[in-house]
């Protein structure tokens, strides 16, 4: 039952990255800062192959105008040798530039849904009341983020910094989080 829900949720996932490069093909850019841009996130990825957890993220900005864009952050952590487990799922997000231009700083909300399925969720953390000790094997992960940061664009190449903090919530498990992201990108 595992195998076919991680393969349904793979294909899924596949479709939604298509879509959006689809996305980012057909824009029609009148103004350099508006074109869509692709992003990955090289440290997560490096952090992640030191931990042995690979994690795999990529943002696409949308912009609407010089002031709004809508952000897309598909994310996928997976199995090795000594995680067993993956989280799979995306952020969606609304950047306003405060400049007007597309690129300088920016504010951010954002909203996440992930699929967790691991050998052990352990919810007992050391500030955590022993009491709610549990463990679970799978669970939906929400988060809720709030980020300040700051965008470059050059004629093909974008690169941007942000910090947030807000909720997350795994199992019905809610505790602040902070974040903090750098991605390089390819306008379009």
């Amino acid at each position: 039952m595992e195998e076919i829900f991680y393969f349904t949720v793979m294909k899924i996932f596949s479709k939604v990255i298509a879509l959006l490069f689809l996305a980012v093909f057909a824009a029609n850019a009148q103004h350099p800062n508006t074109r869509v841009s692709v992003y990955l996130h090289p440290v997560a990825l490096l952090v992640g192959l030191d931990a042995k957890m690979p994690m795999i993220y990529s943002t696409v900005e949308i912009p609407f105008s010089l002031y709004n864009a809508l952000t897309v952050r598909p994310s996928l952590w997976f199995n090795t040798d000594d995680v067993k487990g993956y989280r799979i799922g995306s952020d969606l997000g609304f950047r306003h530039y405060l400049s007007g231009r597309g690129e300088g700083m920016y504010l951010q909300p954002q909203a996440g849904v992930f699929y967790l399925s691991v050998d052990d969720i352990d919810f007992s953390w050391g500030w955590q009341d022993e009491n709610r000790k549990k463990t679970e094997k799978s669970a939906m992960w929400y988060d809720f983020m709030g980020y300040f940061g700051y965008s470059y664009k050059f004629a093909y190449i974008s690169i941007y910094s942000d910090t947030g903090i807000g909720y997350s919530c795994i199992a019905g498990d809610c505790f602040l989080s902070v974040d903090a992201n750098f991605g390089i990108g390819i306008a379009f």
